[in-house]
C-alpha cells in the first residue's frame, strides 16, 4: 500500500510538473505573440508619423519654391528627388482623384496609373494623413503614408501640368500611344480649378523588418532561456521536495530503528570500521553494566569482554556470521549469555563494522533449572506413590505381629525391647511413607479469603513444643492492617511448620526464630529466620531436592513440600544464609492480593 501510495504520488508529481511547464509554454508564446504585436504597432505608428512629416515638410518645401515664376517645375522636380533621396524613403508620388501620375520621384513614371480609381475610392484619401502596406508578389514592399496635397494652389497645378505636359511631349516623340488622362489634363486652362491632387510617399519597412525579426529572434531566445530556466526552477523544486521527502523518510526510519534497537528485549553493539563503538542500546549497557554514553566512540575490546572479542577475532571469521553460548564476566557481573558476532558490509562487500548481540541466558538456565526439577520431583513421586502403595500393606502386617509377640513376653525382658523396637521402627517408616504420599500427591488447592494473622498463631502453637523443649525464643509479626490474602490455609501452614521445624533443628537453646508476615511491593512476603548453624555455600543449590538432608535422621522431603506448596500458590521461595549465623527463607507470593485490590 505505501509503495503504491509512492507512486501515484511521483506520477502526480511529474503532472504537476508537465501542467507547469505548459502553462509556462503558453505563456511565453502569448509574450512572444503580444511582443510581435507591439512592434508592428510601433512600427507604424513611427512610420505614420515620419511619413506625415516629411509630407508636412514637402508641403511647405512646395509652397515656398512655387513661388517664383522661373523654373518652377524643375524646382518642385529638384525638391521631388531630393526628398526621394532622403533615408528610407522609397519613391514620393503625386497623383490626380483618378490615380493618375502628375509628378514621381522616377520621372520616367509621370503620366501612368500609380491606382485605379476603385483603390483611390477605397483609401478615401483625406487632409489627415492616413498608411497602408503596398504589397508586391505577396511580400510587403513599401510603407505608404498618403493624403491630400493641400499646399499647391491654381498657380502650383499649372506647374505639374507643366511638369506633366513636358514629359509626355518628350515621350511622343518615341512612343505614340495616348496616355490614359493626359488628354483631360491637357483641355485644361490656367483659370480652371480641379480637384485637390493626392500625395503618396513610400517609405522602405526593411530596417524595421530587420530589427523587428532581430526583436523577435532576441525574444525567442530570451523566451526560450526563460522557459528553461522555468523549467529547471520547476525541476529543481520538484527535486527540493522529493530530496525533502526522501530525507524526511530516511529520518523516519532511522527514527524507527533506532526505536527498535533500542526496545530490542537482547543487548547490540555496534562498531564502525576501526572498531570504536557507535551505537549500544540500553540492555547491552545494562548487561555490561556500563553507561552508553561512556562506552560511545570507545575501542570495543575496552567495553566487551575477552571471551566476546576472540569470538569476533577467531579463525574462518570472514564475513560470516558466528553466534556461541559464552560464560560472560565483566569487573561488575556474570552470566551466561547467547553471544552474536555478524559483520556489516558495504554494497561491494567493503567491512563498515561489526554488530554484537548479547542474549542475557540467566533467566532461560533458571527455567531449565526448574523444569528438571520439576522432573526429577514427578519421578521421584511416581516411584514414592508405586513403593508407598506396595509397602505400606505389609507394614502393617508387621506392626501388628510385633505388637502380638510383644504381648507374649514379659515386662522388662528382652524379647519384649525387641518387639517395641520392631514396631518403633515400623511406625517411623510408616511417617516416611506418608511424607511420601504428601509429596507425590497432586497438587489440589483451595484457595480461599484468609487472614494471616490466623496462619501465624496456628504455625506458632504448632512450634510451641518443639521451640520450648529447646529453649529458643519464638517471636510473630503481622504487619497492621494487613488485607485478607487469598491462599490455601492448610497448605500454607504446613509448609510454614516445615520450614520453622526445619530452622529449629538447626538451632541450640537461647537462639531465636522469628516469623513475619508483610506486604511488599510484589504481593505477600512471608519471612522465617534463624539463629542457628546455616546453611554451607554450596549446599545453598541443592537444599529443595528430595531427599537432600544433613541430619541424620531427616527425611530430606520438608523444604521440597515448602517449595511445592509455595509454587502451587504461584511463588517462590528464596533462601540465604550465612554459615554460624542464622538462615532466612522468604516466601514470596505475588498472587495473594490481585484481587483484593
Amino acid at each position: 500500500m505505501q509503495l503504491k501510495n509512492s507512486f501515484l504520488h511521483s506520477s502526480a508529481s511529474v503532472w504537476m510538473v508537465m501542467g507547469m511547464a505548459a502553462i509556462m509554454t503558453l505563456l511565453v508564446v502569448a509574450l512572444a505573440v503580444f511582443n510581435y504585436n507591439r512592434e508592428v504597432r510601433d512600427m507604424e505608428k513611427v512610420l505614420g508619423e515620419k511619413g506625415t512629416a516629411l509630407i508636412r515638410s514637402f508641403e511647405a518645401g512646395a509652397k515656398v519654391g512655387m513661388m517664383g515664376d522661373l523654373g518652377s517645375e524643375d524646382r518642385l522636380q529638384a525638391l521631388i528627388d531630393a526628398t526621394a533621396e532622403l533615408p528610407d524613403i522609397l519613391y514620393i508620388v503625386l497623383t490626380d482623384n483618378d490615380g493618375m501620375i502628375l509628378a514621381h520621384s522616377d520621372s520616367t513614371q509621370i503620366g501612368s496609373v500609380y491606382l485605379d480609381t476603385d483603390r483611390i475610392k477605397t483609401l478615401a484619401p483625406e487632409r489627415q494623413a492616413r498608411w497602408m502596406i503596398e504589397n508586391e508578389d505577396g511580400e510587403a514592399a513599401s510603407f505608404v503614408v498618403y493624403k491630400e496635397f493641400v499646399s499647391l494652389g491654381p498657380r502650383g497645378y499649372g506647374v505639374m501640368r507643366g511638369m506633366m505636359g513636358r514629359h509626355m511631349r518628350g515621350m511622343r516623340g518615341h512612343n505614340s500611344t495616348h496616355t490614359p488622362g493626359w488628354g483631360r489634363m491637357r483641355g485644361t486652362t490656367s483659370g480652371e480649378t480641379i480637384e485637390k491632387p493626392l500625395i503618396f510617399i513610400g517609405l522602405d519597412v526593411a530596417p524595421f523588418v530587420e530589427a523587428r525579426q532581430t526583436d523577435m529572434r532576441v525574444l525567442i531566445l530570451t523566451s526560450g532561456v526563460l522557459l528553461l530556466v522555468g523549467l529547471g526552477g520547476m525541476v529543481s523544486l520538484f527535486w527540493l521536495q522529493a530530496y525533502r521527502r526522501s530525507r524526511q523518510q530516511l529520518k523516519d526510519s532511522q527514527a524507527f530503528s533506532a526505536e527498535i534497537v533500542a526496545n530490542l528485549p537482547i543487548g547490540l553493539v555496534v562498531t564502525r570500521s576501526d572498531n570504536a563503538i557507535t551505537h549500544i542500546n540500553a540492555d547491552a549497557s545494562t548487561l555490561l553494566g556500563i553507561q552508553a554514553e561512556d562506552a560511545l566512540n570507545r575501542p570495543v575490546d575496552k567495553v566487551l569482554p575477552p571471551a566476546v572479542i576472540e569470538l569476533a577475532s577467531g579463525p574462518n571469521r570472514e564475513n560470516t556470521p558466528v553466534t556461541r553460548e559464552l560464560l560472560v564476566r565483566t569487573e561488575k557481573t556474570e552470566f551466561p549469555a547467547n553471544v552474536g558476532v555478524a559483520p556489516v558490509l558495504a554494497d561491494k562487500g567493503a567491512p563498515l563494522g561489526t554488530i554484537f548481540i548479547l542474549s542475557d541466558l540467566t533467566e532461560i538456565h533458571r527455567l531449565q533449572a526448574d523444569v528438571k526439577q520439576r522432573e526429577k520431583m514427578a519421578a521421584i513421586g511416581n516411584l514414592a506413590a508405586g513403593i508407598a502403595h506396595e509397602v505400606r500393606n505389609p507394614l502393617s502386617s508387621i506392626k501388628g505381629y510385633a505388637t502380638y509377640f510383644a504381648g507374649l513376653f514379659d515386662e522388662g525382658s528382652e524379647n519384649r525391647k525387641a518387639a517395641t523396637v520392631m514396631i518403633t521402627e515400623t511406625e517411623r517408616l510408616n511417617r516416611v511413607i506418608s511424607e511420601l504420599l504428601d509429596f507425590s500427591r497432586p497438587s489440589d488447592f483451595k484457595f480461599r479469603e484468609t487472614d494471616m494473622t490466623m496462619v501465624m498463631d496456628t504455625v506458632s502453637r504448632l512450634l510451641q513444643q518443639d521451640v520450648t523443649s529447646r529453649g529458643i525464643d519464638l517471636t510473630i509479626e503481622v504487619e497492621p492492617e494487613l488485607p485478607m490474602a487469598k491462599l490455601d490455609a492448610d497448605r500454607m501452614i504446613q509448609a510454614l511448620l516445615n520450614a520453622g521445624i526445619n530452622g529449629v533443628q538447626a538451632m541450640d537453646s537461647d537462639d531465636r526464630l522469628s516469623l513475619r508476615a508483610y506486604r511488599s511491593d510484589t504481593g505477600l512476603n512471608i519471612e522465617i529466620a534463624d539463629t542457628g548453624q546455616g546453611i554451607p555455600e554450596e549446599d545453598l543449590s541443592t537444599i529443595f531436592d528430595p531427599y537432600f538432608t544433613t541430619k541424620s535422621q531427616g527425611t530430606g522431603l520438608g523444604l521440597a513440600v515448602v517449595r511445592k506448596i509455595v509454587e502451587g500458590h504461584g511463588g517462590n521461595v528464596e533462601v540465604e544464609s550465612i554459615t554460624g549465623k542464622g538462615t532466612t527463607f522468604t516466601i514470596s507470593l505475588p498472587q495473594a492480593f490481585q484481587e483484593n485490590k
